[in-house]
């Protein structure tokens, strides 16, 4: 395929900009290459001006590209790269993470995955449950010390984990354990020969030998694991990868599928991928000595070792591909001399990184505080002062931290002083004040008239409880001694008879109903619904309200018949185990100060970065407990018995990469804080990686006069936070969603429908719950698609299409009387459908096809998933159907020409595929027709199809439409505006923002 006039004339303008070692790597098309691509160099640009010339220079289709990377960040990032050399064809790249990609595999190719279709994923509280029945059922000793019987319960959650990340099954860990096992037996050493301890094992061997047995035990546990999840049709995360392995090892048709389907593979960030990835791409390759994969990383920044990656897997592709081409990118352009050369004190390298970007070389500042509330007032003033004078906008400064909990003390200080920032780490979703609060009110459900659960709940501001009647109310109920019961005093006093009534109500409800319409109901009549949509930070608090439901859906998922009470359990089992609820924050934000990790901070770049915290013992030399040690050779790739040795790296290394990662974000400034004393008053010296900074590359700042000025200013920071009002950064922010979600039709009609409704469905997606009637429809939808999917070659019989309904109704997260309902009414629908199509049924068809992205211009994207592509046998083209499961419509209705509806959503929807097709691939597929196909039958039991022909005036007239109401969206005129019915709930949202 090659690339049109305008985007050849785009490549060439890049192109030309790279230097010598940067063109070499766009040029080597062909054959196995690595580059070196140390922090700084473009390797996205690099990567994506690869893809580009492998388009212009060969006749391989976007689709044969596969290019996978190790964050939805760095997925987001190639593309909107790529998009931007090439357009539209962007999005017919694969582009993927190692488990998007492996579960496409397992969605496309159903059949080969026998162990994870059918199954549903296990959640964290599960596993944990799981765990802890094996260890205590199964034969154990050090993993099940008698004391704390449950001990190693999140060890061996993280052995077993890391064994899966790097591709070994509880079979070849066995085998492994037994070489080890072996070895040391064998040692000439392995006794003392003489003294007081003859015949006794040195120290250090018994160490090791504990070690093994612990691991032994392990294998024990990994196995029942195993075992359990298959009986119990589970699956964990790490699966996905281990099964499309082993579908692969196989090297039957669908490996030979995969290696044709894509001709081009890249890898990003190479030095981060685990075994088990590794070996996937081994697979993809097939037995070529020179395939076309292209490989790219950096040893010095591979940081997540927590997730399975070694540098033995970097390593192995020199070993692998002898005769690889090997580049090394050297040129830096993001950071000053000063920065660089700090950085490579920290880890030396044959060839140090220059700077091209010519920036000022500027000293690595070191502020030294006293206390740790003088570190954090310290970087806010500093921060506040550079926002002031307009020296950096606020966006392009950076606070990074060791630690989760670090940016959370930060943030306050940030809060009193006013100043913008978004926390950019994972947080404890249980921590967010808005889920503490339904956390409250849940909890006392649960535990109905517990006066230690109600005494909580009647401190909530949701209420506008007079503080002084709940104090008055507690007093008297204490005063009255053991007889005092405090739902009692509360039921008799008139002030509280609304929140006594609702807590009633709300607790029969609790009883006999699914959770969550229950949780649905105490959010909205609560007030809490009414106080977030009136905050300044509304959407930012919808999201982690919609990330809560998400957690909410788990647990129904894996027990359809959740009741409230289920629901304190499970959270009280997240609780005891600290399962990080993780609750990601927003990307980018204008305008604000940005807050995260290190680790989250890899692949970005800030004008100055602030690296907190940076102490011996939290920002290095970190003395952890490791419970359960897994043996060296699990992170090799080489067979058991090969004589090389593995590569283990210290927690040392680690933190030195991390610690590197962090210095080079910056492009003008860095400073370093830490403070002499830590929590307790401890004693604390700077991190040897501050010390390892030569003297001359780094000054020390006068931080003297910070202890008077907090002192100066307690009255400010003991005061409320001030609230931010609604900004313009919010409203950018608004603006950042709808470019990187795109539009799809569903949401195109929600908003002609009414601005509001696509703001909170589409943008802020507010929780809601999938009625009975949605799921019934995914579940048919889904065993329509399964039924048609590789149709050409297999029988199309009534009793496979039933059986993916059952299949596709028990995978719905709905009540089993629920289920049942819908899997009748499926059944009756479908066969009846069956039956008066079963003669025509087409063959030759594309399912659940997606389209990731139509640029029509280069801020409006359009996405969509189409039911399915029938391939026309005459007159060539396709004709795109789509399945409805409500009562048949007129052809009028339809094409909204009656008067009971006008919206016309069905036939927009058709015409939206229409254009999507249109500018798909250059026109690949001409549809020539789209259908709307009704699969339940009429009153009379009668089953209809609607089929339109869409002209070029209908689509013309829908794209100058988009663009208009794109135009409103990204210019917020709609953000005033309302759609006018007196009844419409989005709209009385709305007009609760302040």
């Amino acid at each position: 395929m090659k690339l049109d006039y305008n985007h050849n004339q785009e490549f060439d303008r890049l192109y030309h900009k790279l230097n010598p070692a940067q063109k070499e790597a766009v040029d080597a098309i062909e054959g196995p290459v690595m580059v070196m691509a140390g922090p700084g160099t473009g390797k996205t640009q690099i990567l994506a001006l690869r893809i580009a010339n492998i388009l212009r220079q060969t006749d391989t289709a976007p689709e044969q590209i596969l290019a996978i990377t190790f964050t939805e960040s760095g997925v987001a990032s190639m593309r909107k790269r790529l998009a931007a050399i090439i357009g539209s064809r962007a999005y017919a790249v694969v582009i993927s993470t190692f488990h998007g990609f492996c579960n496409d595999i397992i969605k496309k190719y159903p059949e080969d995955f026998p162990r994870i279709i059918g199954s549903r994923h296990v959640a964290d509280v599960e596993q944990v449950e799981i765990i802890e029945e094996l260890i205590l059922s199964l034969p154990l000793k050090l993993l099940r010390p008698f004391g704390d019987p449950l001990l190693y319960t999140r060890a061996i959650i993280s052995g077993v984990g890391s064994l899966k990340r790097e591709g070994v099954t509880p079979d070849q860990f066995l085998t492994l354990l037994r070489a080890e096992r072996e070895a040391l037996e064998k040692a000439p050493d392995l006794y003392h020969q003489k003294g007081a301890h003859q015949g006794k094992m040195k120290s250090a061997y018994q160490k090791s030998w504990r070690e093994l047995e612990k691991n032994e035990e392990l294998a024990v546990v990994y196995t029942a694991y195993d075992e359990t999840l298959d009986k119990r049709r589970l699956y964990d995360y790490s699966d996905m990868i281990m099964e499309v392995l082993k579908a692969l090892s196989k090297g039957d048709s669908l490996s030979q599928i995969l290696q044709e389907e894509h001709q081009y593979l890249l890898v990003d960030e190479h030095q981060d991928t685990n075994n088990a990835q590794n070996k996937v791409i081994e697979c993809l390759l097939g037995f070529y000595d020179n395939p076309n994969l292209f490989v790219v990383g950096d040893d010095k920044q591979a940081i997540f070792r927590f997730q399975g990656a070694s540098l033995e897997n970097f390593l192995y592709f020199k070993k692998r591909f002898s005769e690889a081409k090997l580049i090394a990118l050297d040129d830096n352009y993001r950071s000053a001399q000063s920065i660089l050369d700090s950085a490579e004190d920290l880890l030396p390298s044959y060839k140090p990184l220059k700077a091209r970007a010519g920036r000022e070389s500027r000293p690595i500042n070191l502020a030294v505080l006293d206390e740790p509330q003088e570190e954090l007032f310290f970087i806010a003033t500093d921060i506040r002062n550079k926002i002031e004078s307009e020296e950096i906008p606020a966006e392009e400064i950076a606070v990074l931290y060791r630690d989760n909990k670090d940016g959370l003390a930060l943030a306050r200080f940030f809060e009193k002083l006013d100043l913008p920032f978004v926390i950019e780490s994972d947080e404890d979703l249980l921590s967010a004040l808005d889920v503490k609060k339904l956390v409250i009110i849940l909890d006392f459900l649960a535990n109905f008239g517990d006066g230690i659960f109600l005494s909580r709940l009647l401190h909530l501001d949701i209420w506008q409880l007079p503080p002084l009647e709940v104090y008055k109310i507690l007093k008297e109920v204490k005063d009255m001694g053991q007889t005092g019961d405090l739902w009692e005093v509360l039921a008799g006093k008139h002030e509280f008879t609304d929140l006594v009534d609702k807590l009633n109500r709300w607790h029969g409800r609790s009883l006999n109903d699914r959770l969550i319409p229950v949780v649905e109901e105490v959010v909205r009549e609560s007030g809490l619904l009414a106080a977030i949509a009136g905050a300044p930070e509304a959407t930012a608090r919808f999201d982690t309200l919609r990330r809560f439901y998400d957690e909410l859906n788990n647990l129904v998922e894996a027990k359809p018949e959740a009741s409230v009470a289920d629901l304190s359990r499970y959270l009280d089992t997240v609780r005891k185990h600290q399962l990080f609820t993780k609750k990601t924050k927003a990307g980018n934000r204008p305008g604000r100060v940005r807050l995260m990790t290190a680790h989250r901070s890899k692949g970005l770049e800030f004008e100055q970065v602030y690296i907190m915290g940076a102490a011996d013992g939290h920002f290095g030399g970190r003395r952890g407990r490791d419970l359960l040690r897994l043996p060296a050779r699990v992170y090799k790739l080489l067979p058991v018995g090969d004589g090389d040795t593995p590569i283990v790296d210290s927690e040392s290394d680690d933190e030195r990469r991390l610690f590197y990662v962090a210095l080079t974000r910056a492009k003008r400034e860095v400073t370093i804080t830490y403070s002499r004393t830590g929590p307790g008053g401890r004693e604390q010296v700077p991190s040897a990686f501050v010390a390892a900074i030569r003297p001359e590359l780094k000054v020390e700042l006068d931080t003297s006069e910070i202890k008077d000025e907090l002192n100066s200013q307690q009255n400010l920071l003991l005061a409320p936070s001030v609230e931010r009002t609604q900004s313009d950064s919010d409203q950018a922010f608004v603006r950042e969603i709808f470019l990187a979600q795109g539009l799809s039709v569903s949401a195109l009609n929600n908003y002609l429908e009414c601005p509001w409704q696509y703001f909170y469905r589409n943008l802020v997606r507010l929780p809601e719950t999938r009625s009975k009637s949605a799921l019934y429809g995914t579940a048919v939808h889904a065993a329509l698609a399964e039924f048609f999917r590789g149709a050409i070659t297999k029988e199309l019989t009534k009793k496979h299409l039933l059986a993916h309904l059952a299949a596709a109704v028990a995978r719905a997260p709905a009540p089993d009387q629920d289920q049942v309902e819908m899997k009748e009414r499926g059944e009756v629908a479908l066969s009846g459908w069956y039956d008066a199509y079963k003669d025509t049924l087409a063959r030759q068809v594309l399912v659940e096809f997606k389209i990731k992205g139509i640029l029509l211009s280069p801020e409006v994207r359009l996405t969509g998933v189409l039911d399915k592509i029938e391939f026309n046998e005459q007159g060539g083209g396709v004709t795109v159907v789509d399945y409805k499961t409500k009562q048949p419509m007129s052809r009028a209705a339809i094409m909204g020409q009656t008067k009971t509806d006008q919206s016309g959503n069905f036939y927009r929807q058709l015409v939206f595929y229409k254009l999507l097709l249109d500018r798909y691939e250059d026109g690949k597929y001409q549809m020539s027709a789209g259908e709307i196909d009704f699969i339940e039958p009429n009153s009379s039991g009668k089953y209809k199809k609607e089929k339109f022909e869409i002209t070029y005036v209908e689509t013309k007239e829908l794209e100058d439409l988009i663009l208009k109401l794109t135009d409103e969206i990204l210019s917020l005129a709609f953000w005033d505006k309302g759609c006018g019915k007196a009844d419409c709930e989005y709209c009385r949202l709305r007009s609760m923002l302040k």
